[in-house]
């Protein structure tokens, strides 16, 4: 290994081309990024005291396979392709204003800068490029270099950080900008093949600062050490794929994949700051060598389009499906993630339907969803669906999820109906966490035309008010005082409504005849309350006794002939852990970073 500090622009010139692996990352650097690059370099370009700008290092190496392509040394680029395609796009800027211009900055000219750092001006195809990047941007930087038209689907940084280039360089800057230029100096370091580790010195190179996404480092894991042709089919094979399918969200998301993928794999929870050591050192261990690492990546591929569609339902063909992840979203939730990956991969085997996938999906939504209601802890949620898929042992598997879900001991248990009931009537509603998700489902339920309840605010039919009138007394009897503290925020005493400035502290009998009052709503929530002659305790639990029948029935426990048994094991871990939560000293894992259902 050399390094020594050169000139940026002494580093791209001469026959060199500087290729990117397939196993890097994308162009990845933003418009804030960019413009801070610009404003820096034209500042020490103004300045005739600053004789150099430091841009960090560029490391590459030149394999055997790759010593030469006709007369072009290819460096394959371990570090640095960030600043290196950053400096083509705005060379390639500052050329396209010197040929537009016609008047060359003293000392250069715009064929100058193309024949010097953006090409290699007597070769074609590719190695005509002095910068070739991976696949998904290597079109569209040589479309900007060549000036040609950009591909119909072109990389989105790199066409918006060029044309912000285009925009700030002009004809009262450029010369600035050029004398800034030739002060970026580079740490150029050279490994050379066979001797220096390119994966070792990559980790070592990205292990201070901000680290490298976990895509990057699994990637580039599991590539890098692999011969290129081997490189090129896992790649074109899996992974590009693979990161088509996440799209743009794939440099966030497939962090978060890997870490419920490992979670689902050891059955217990990773943490997303040791996704890649726990793939490196736990997963892929003995399984990057040339005869396993098409399985791994095969493995991870498909993992990851069911993951894909568990994060965005629309790309899911089943419609039942498709409905069931939307309102699993909607609800908030992503501790489900691991299992959910589990079963995917068990309808993907044949072992259960996608109609069966469905009615996981909606089991899923009710357990946490009476949970929450009834106020169980969260924090047994994240390691309850980390093993729920190893712990699936029957030969009918959608038998064996509703039994499992039925069997858990009683920290993680299922609430029955008449827990559900009781808690649905007496909780606070209004200040729970997920009230929006709750009265949407009620407002909802049995209808055949979707009302987006965003278009309406919540109502307490009895006010909130807590100088009640004389009116609301009276409606309320004579133990109004009591009724209004008790029932104030619960269920039965919620609506809602388009008219609530209206409405305002009117009383009862007012609320239901005034224009767009529940007599005249078109809200489904609303036809209950309009047919009380009196609002008082009576009513209210009556109509929250109707609504939990409702929500029993948008949220049904599982049937199943007989649920699985709990051990003499689980209960004692369970009752202690009951216990530690009720006594106050049992919290949340310090390491889950998986959403959790507020209540």
């Amino acid at each position: 290994m050399t390094a020594n500090e050169i000139n940026l622009l002494g580093l791209l010139q001469g026959p060199r081309h500087f290729t990117i692996p397939i196993y890097q990352r994308p162009y990845s650097w933003k418009l804030e990024d960019c413009e801070k690059l610009f404003n820096d370099i034209l500042q020490v370009g103004r300045d005739a005291s600053r004789k150099s700008y430091f841009m960090g290092s560029v490391v590459y190496y030149q394999a055997t396979a790759h010593a030469a392509i006709g007369t072009v040394p290819a460096s394959l680029v371990i570090d640095g392709q960030q600043r290196l395609t950053t400096s083509i796009l705005l060379l390639t800027a500052i050329y396209r204003l010197l040929k537009e211009q016609g008047e060359p900055v003293p000392g250069v000219s715009s064929e100058e800068i193309r024949a010097l750092y953006l090409t290699n001006q007597f070769k074609t195809g590719e190695m005509s490029q002095r910068l070739l990047l991976t696949k998904r941007d290597k079109e569209t930087l040589i479309a900007v270099v060549n000036t040609n038209p950009l591909p119909e689907h072109s990389s989105e940084r790199v066409r918006e950080n060029f044309e912000f280039f285009q925009k700030k360089v002009t004809a009262d800057n450029v010369a600035d900008l050029w004398n800034g230029i030739n002060k970026l100096m580079v740490v150029g370091v050279s490994l050379e093949a066979g001797v220096d580790n390119p994966q070792l010195i990559f980790e070592s190179l990205n292990s201070t600062g901000r680290p490298l996404d976990q895509a990057d480092l699994i990637r580039n894991y599991v590539l890098m050490g692999q011969v290129p042709s081997v490189q090129t089919e896992l790649y074109d094979k899996h992974w590009y794929p693979m990161e088509s399918a996440f799209g743009e969200a794939y440099s966030t998301m497939f962090g978060e994949f890997m870490r419920d993928f490992l979670t689902m794999k050891a059955g217990d929870l990773v943490s997303i700051w040791t996704v890649y050591q726990h793939f490196k050192n736990n997963y892929a261990a003995g399984r990057v060598g040339a005869e396993q690492v098409e399985g791994l990546v095969e493995e991870l591929y498909h993992h990851a389009t069911y993951y894909v569609r568990l994060r965005q339902p629309e790309k899911e063909e089943h419609a039942g499906l498709r409905a069931a992840l939307e309102r699993l979203i909607s609800l908030g939730i992503g501790v489900a993630y691991p299992y959910l990956l589990s079963a995917y991969a068990a309808s993907a085997a044949g072992l259960v339907s996608k109609d069966g996938l469905v009615e996981i999906v909606e089991i899923i939504e009710a357990y946490l969803m009476r949970r929450a209601v009834c106020g169980l802890p969260t924090n047994t949620l994240n390691s309850t669906f980390a093993s729920f898929g190893n712990q699936l042992k029957g030969s009918d598997y959608l038998t064996d999820v509703k039994a499992h879900f039925l069997g858990m001991g009683w920290a993680r248990r299922f609430p029955n109906d008449m827990e559900f009931r009781q808690q649905f009537i007496a909780r606070d509603a209004y200040h729970f966490g997920k009230r929006h998700f709750l009265l949407s489902n009620l407002e909802n339920y049995k209808r055949k035309e979707f009302v987006n309840i965003g278009d309406y605010t919540i109502e307490h039919i009895m006010p909130q008010n807590e100088n009640i009138s004389e009116a609301w007394q009276t409606e309320l009897g004579q133990e109004w005082e009591a009724v209004h503290q008790k029932y104030l925020h619960t269920i039965g005493n919620l609506t809602l409504t388009g008219y609530n400035s209206e409405m305002s502290d009117r009383p009862f009998a007012e609320k239901k005849m005034l224009e767009g009052g529940f007599i005249d709503s078109p809200i489904k929530l609303n036809k209950s309350v309009a047919a009380e002659p009196v609002w008082n305790e009576t009513a209210i639990l009556k109509r929250a006794d109707m609504l939990a029948d409702w929500a029993i029935a948008i949220w049904p426990a599982p049937q199943v002939a007989e649920p699985v048994a709990v051990t003499e094991e689980e209960v004692d871990e369970e009752a202690e852990e009951a216990a530690l939560v009720e006594a106050g000293l049992l919290e949340p894992d310090p390491s889950d970073e998986q959403e959790q259902l507020a209540i």
